[in-house]
This record gives C-alpha cells, structure tokens and sequence, in this order.
C-alpha cells in the first residue's frame, strides 16, 4: 500500500494525467450505460416457475410466458361498432406484422368473451413477445407501445400496454429517476454538511470529488460488463449510492488526517503521504468487508445479482485507489489551501485541539458500562423483536407512479376486466407417454376447472378446459388436434403441444399478482394432492407471474441465510488478522448484526405496522420486499464496518503506546467520535434521500441504510463499544497463541 501512495506522489504529473484521461473516458461510456440497461431483475434459473417457462417456450409460442395485456377503449364506440373492430384489427396486423411479436390474441381471433369489457366498450389482447428471457420481454415494452400508438386511428380510442413485464419496464424508469431526485436532495445536504466539517469549501468539494470519480468510473465499468452480462437498473442505482457513500467516508477520514499532519508543520507533499499511510490500513480493511457483503450475492442464484455484486466490488476498488492514488496527489498540490479561508485547520480536525468532551464522554460510560449497556441493550431489543413477524410485501401496478403507463393501463383492467390479466397463474398439465385426448383425462381437466372455478379468487379458467368447452360432447370422439375443425385449431395450438402431451390451463384471478390471496392460491395449487389426476396420470406443475415472484422471494430469503453466515464469517477473520485479537472481531460482528436486525426492526415499524408512515406521507404496503431485505444486510454490515474500523484504529494505535485500555478508548473515541458522527451524518442524508423518493421499495431501501448508519455510528460506536471494551479489559487485545498485545 505505501508502494502505491508513494508511487502515486512520486509520479503526481504523469497520475494525475492516468486519472484525468481515465475520467474522460470513463464519462463517455457511464452516459451511455443507460442505453445498456436490460431490465430489472430475471427469473430465479431452474426454480419451478423456470422449468414451467422452459415448457412454455419449447411447447409453445416463444414468449409466450411474458404476455403483455393490450387495453384498448373507447367512451363512445361499443365493442360490435365496425369503427372499434377496424380498431382492433388495424393493431393486431401492426403487432403480429413486426418480428419482435410471436403471437396476438383478441376476442375477434379467439372468441373468448372475456377478452371485451365489462363496459362493452374495451377489449383486451394478449401480445407474446420474441423472447426467451424475462429482461428481453421488458425491453421489448417501449418498442410494443411505439407499435401500438401507431397503429391507433384517429383520437377516438386509448390504449395502453400493461402486465407484469411492462410493470417492471415502468419500474426501471422510476428507479432511475429517484436516482436522480434522491442525488439533488442529498449532494447539497453533503456539501453543506462539508463545510461544517471543515469551514473550508475546497476541502469539502475534494470527498465530493473523489466520490463523482469513482462513481463515474464503476458506471463506466458496468457499460463494459453490460457486453457479457445484462446490467440492471439496480446495479446502477447500488454502485451510485454506495460510491458516493463510501468516496466521501474514506476521503473524509484522508482529508481530515492530512490536516492534523499539514498543521504540525509538515510540508503538502509529507503530510499527504503520512496522512494516507496512516489511514490506508483502516481503509483496505474497510474497503475488503463491504467488498466481501457484495461478492457473498454470489451464493444467491440471480443472475441479475451477480452483476450488482461486481459492481458493488467494483465500486468500493476504485474507491479506494482514488482516495490512496489521486486525493493524496490533489493535497499535495493545494496544501494549505484546504484550509482556505481560515489560516489553520478547523478545531474539529486538529490535534491541537482535542474534543474533550468525547473523552469525557467515554470516561464516564466506562465508569459505570453497565448503566450504559442496560438501556442500549433494551432500546435494541424494541427494534429486534418485530423481526421475527417479517412480512414479505411485493411491488404492483399500483404502487407505480400515477403517470405510469403501466398503471393506468391496471386500471383500466381493474374497472373493466380482471387485474388477473396482469399476469396470470398457469398449470401445466403433462400426461407423459400418450396425450391428454384420452376421455378420462379429458373428465379429470374438466373436473379441476369446475372446482378451481369455484374459488371466489378466480374469475376465469382457460386454456385446455375451455377447448374442450367449446367442442362441446363431440370431444370424446377427438384423439388429436387433427380431428378438430379448422376454427378450433387456433385455439388448440394455444392450450396444447403439438404432439397433444402438454397442456396448459389458466386462471385469471380477480386480484392482482402480487396480492395476498393470489400468493396464497400459488401456495395452496404447489400443495395441492390433485386427487382428479392421480388415476388419469398428469402431471402438474406450476408458473406464471406470481409463481415467478414466489420463487424469486424464496431463493432471496433462502441466499439471505446463505449470505450472512459467510459475511459474518469472512469478517470475522479480516477484523482478527487487522487487530490481532479474538474478542474485537466477535464484538464487532455481533454488534453490526444487531444493527441490521434493528433496521429490518424499524422497517417493519413503519413499512408493515404504518408506525409513524404519516408523517411522512407513506401508505405502507404491509410488509419488505425480500430483495431489500437481503441487500440490506449485504450492504449495512460492510457500512457499519467502516466506523468500527475506524475508532479500533486509533484505540489499538494508543493502547500499543501506552498498555491502557481505559485511556486507549478514552483517547481513540475523543479523536475519531466527531468525525465519525459528520461521516454518518453524510450517510444519512444520502440515503436518507431515497426515503422521500416515489418507489416504496426505493424508500425501504434508503430508510434502512439511513437508520443502521446512524443508529450504528451513535448507539454502537459510542456508547455500545466503550462500554464493552471496558467491561473485557486487556483481554480484548489477546488472541490464542499470541499473548496479549
């Protein structure tokens, strides 16, 4: 490491000319990632729902599990109009004549009666897409509703393209606009912050600086990744967050070093170099733990999570080779400058001048830790408990911004159809050897139709049962879609397989897909003893949209459980190896544990109880999105490590000088507390910002950041952490084998 930061300043012009010219590239490609994007997420690779997909794709029409829901209504012309036929009729030949449609279906080529309006004056189409994979249905959405606009005549006639796939592509859009509305909210309130720190405005613009950097350059590097791996939208939004989070941390720390050392009377060039070496260790062992929290969502079989992973790796990487690289070469240049207009470095960074009352702070915890740890220990608790009664919440339609085509198109299912058709539940019916004609599978399909249309949560039935409804008695006589009359084999070629094996059977609920009683009903089908098939000898198995979204909460909260004892184990062994000790590393996983469960805890206050939600102007859905849940402690345990690292730091520094734990921690809290409070208030703000964004999940996310930073950088790092170094003394610094050090 000090090879680097040495090579860096030794060679300042010539990296500093590296940088610039990285940085002007970098800015090319990081503009264009947008155009890069594919999607948000994919389904979970050979789950259930996968392997009903794959059927679905190599029986049938490819696409043919990512319908879109095409409304199209009129307030003045009624479906039997010759004006609102020619309407339809004029759309499907404009979709199904493009290559990127395999399929179009509509009452007027089907004569299905549930495909017009309750109103009489709607119709819906079903549009399959030319694709294989779910983010290649979603890129699809803006191209299908250019296709359709154009295809409408005159402006007596709205139409929207909607269901789930075109629900995720509106999703995209309004994830990267929160992106941009959180960063307008939360950079100012950082600079502001800044020039409290340091009552300098070059030093507070450097941190910004290098986080734009770094940011600028990771974006860079996932346009790259998106030629081998599709990018999503969260990445971006990940890589954005946490590069501004953790620039301006380790830049912060850098900086305020620099002018300890720059104060003493050092010259820019020494005190740049003996600021970084000093910080450098604490900042790869910090950088290493956050890069461990993202590398571990390669435990999670998401592909799409993947690619978050490096670039979350990525991100913290350029990170630190900015802070140790091209921040110590930009203070070596401006020198004292960074204290313009002041003559001296702030009182907060000086050594000169010793927050006494941090040490007074810690001295008093330390007298009595157990009046301190009691209350902390019970204020944990309260946020701990709700844990254990997590809901799982999923987005919809309607939490989408109103403006959304996505959702206007939802209600408009909602007044005149079934919110069903956003996505509807598919059974898959496989009878093996010989086919499904045979009478007493036919009874058996017919059997299960009637008692699935019983369910007071399902509002249609289609697919194979409702072919051999429309036969009516001479079914029996039929052995193959062979004997069918010609006006019957469309129909056939959308329920069964060409060699009559599998067929399909849907059910269009009167909830959307990601309701409650919808996922209930998934659950309950997956458990179903299908007592009409088991003398009959078919197959069942289960997918469409909310199958899809079941697997994907499953393999998130099952990675969950993978993901958190390598992160704890892996940091645990880096903490070990930093401070040579056995207790510091436990009490340091442990402690940022409970504060990832006290961020779920306060979630599930807000999110799912509605404790406090009016206040700021939330509706809350009832539960957390599993991916929030998982990133969250992927992200927060590598965060919280930075403050612990930071402030054991400086204790080990002392306590190797002088042998004394009290005034070790005494002395390592009164220098690092104020800095490590304005650090955690920049984090807060950042991601505090995404809370008052328009996406509930957007705001999970960034409120869940917001509160395990600060409730990590006060209640822990300086209440919890003296209080327990305290209580194991000089056993905190001993490790097997190695005596006390």
């Amino acid at each position: 490491m000090n090879s680097y930061i040495q090579f860096s300043l030794h060679n300042r012009r010539k990296v500093l000319f590296f940088w610039i010219v990285t940085l002007s590239i970098a800015a090319f490609f990081a503009f264009n990632l947008q155009s890069a994007l594919q999607g948000s997420s994919d389904i979970i690779r050979d789950s259930p729902s996968d392997k009903v997909t794959q059927t679905l794709n190599k029986e049938f029409k490819q696409g043919s599990a990512y319908q879109f829901s095409v409304v199209i209504e009129s307030k003045d012309i009624p479906v039997d109009d010759l004006r609102f036929v020619n309407a339809v009729r004029s759309l499907e030949q404009v979709l199904i004549g493009d290559t990127s449609v395999r399929q179009v279906r509509s009452f007027w080529n089907t004569g299905m009666p549930e495909l017009l309006g309750k109103d009489r004056k709607s119709a819906l189409i079903l549009v399959a897409p030319g694709a294989d994979e779910f983010f290649e249905a979603e890129n699809l959405t803006s191209h299908i509703r250019n296709l359709a606009k154009r295809a409408m005549p005159g402006t007596g006639f709205t139409v929207k393209v909607t269901g789930v796939v075109a629900m995720f592509h509106d999703l995209n859009r309004n994830s990267s606009s929160d992106l941009i509305d959180a960063e307008r909210v939360g950079i100012p309130l950082t600079l502001l912050i800044l020039l409290v720190v340091f009552r300098a405005p070059l030093a507070a613009l450097l941190p910004l600086l290098i986080a734009m950097v770094s940011v600028t350059v990771s974006l860079a590097g996932l346009y790259i990744l998106s030629h081998w791996m599709p990018v999503s939208v969260f990445a971006q939004n990940v890589v954005s967050m946490i590069g501004l989070g953790v620039g301006i941390d380790y830049s912060l720390f850098t900086l305020n070093r620099f002018r300890q050392v720059l104060g003493s009377g050092a010259n820019p060039a020494e005190a740049a170099l003996e600021a970084t070496s000093a910080v450098g260790h604490a900042l790869i062992n910090s950088g290493l733990t956050v890069a461990i929290g993202f590398l571990s969502l390669f435990l999670v079989n998401a592909k799409f999570l993947h690619v978050l992973a490096l670039g979350g790796a990525l991100v913290v990487t350029i990170c630190l080779l900015a802070t140790l690289s091209l921040l110590p070469i930009l203070l070596s240049y401006f020198g004292s400058l960074v204290n313009w207009p002041g003559k001296r470095e702030s009182r907060l960074s000086s050594t000169n001048y010793p927050s006494q009352l941090w040490a007074d702070w810690a001295r008093s915890i330390m007298r009595r830790p157990w009046l301190y740890i009691l209350p902390a220990a019970l204020l944990l608790a309260i946020f701990i408990a709700p844990v254990s009664r997590l809901e799982i919440w999923n987005v919809g339609a309607k939490d989408l911004d109103a403006q959304m085509e996505a959702r206007q198109g939802n209600e408009m299912l909602t007044r005149n159809f079934q919110q069903g058709w956003m996505g509807p539940v598919v059974l898959l019916l496989e009878s093996g050897d010989s086919n499904l004609w045979t009478p007493e599978r036919q009874e058996a399909v017919l059997a299960l139709a009637t008692r699935l249309g019983a369910d007071q949560r399902v509002a249609v039935v289609s697919g194979y049962p409702g072919l051999l409804s429309a036969i009516g008695p001479a079914r029996l006589n039929v052995r193959s879609q062979a004997d069918l009359p010609a006006p019957l084999r469309a129909l056939a070629a959308d329920a069964l397989s060409k060699d009559d094996k599998t067929g399909l059977m849907v059910l269009v609920t009167k909830q959307p897909p990601e309701s409650t009683e919808v996922k209930a009903l998934v659950a309950e089908l997956r458990g179903n003893a299908w007592p009409e098939f088991q003398a009959a000898g078919i197959r069942v198995q289960i997918g469409g949209a909310t199958a899809m979204v079941a697997d994907f909460d499953q393999e998130m909260l099952d990675g969950t459980w993978r993901v958190i004892p390598a992160v704890l184990a892996l940091s645990f062994i880096v903490l070990m190896i930093l401070f040579k000790s056995l207790l510091i590393p436990l009490k340091a996983t442990f402690l940022n544990l409970l504060a990832v469960l006290a961020s779920y805890g306060f979630l599930i206050y807000l999110f799912q109880d509605g404790i406090g939600a009016e206040l700021i102007g939330l509706t809350p859905p009832g539960g957390l999105n599993s991916f929030i849940v998982l990133m969250l402690f992927t992200v927060l345990f590598g965060l919280s490590m930075d403050y612990e690292i930071f402030l054991l730091t400086h204790i080990r520094e002392e306590y190797r000088l002088t042998g004394n734990n009290a005034a070790s921690v005494a002395t390592g809290l009164q220098r690092t507390a104020g800095l490590i409070t304005s650090a955690a208030l920049i984090m807060v703000c950042l991601f505090g910002s995404f809370g008052f964004t328009g996406l509930v999940a957007t705001r999970e996310f960034g409120l869940g950041l917001a509160f395990a930073v600060l409730l990590d950088a006060t209640l822990i790092r300086v209440l919890l952490v003296p209080a327990l170094m305290e209580l194991f003394g000089s056993a905190n610094w001993w490790l097997p084998g190695m005596g006390k050090k």
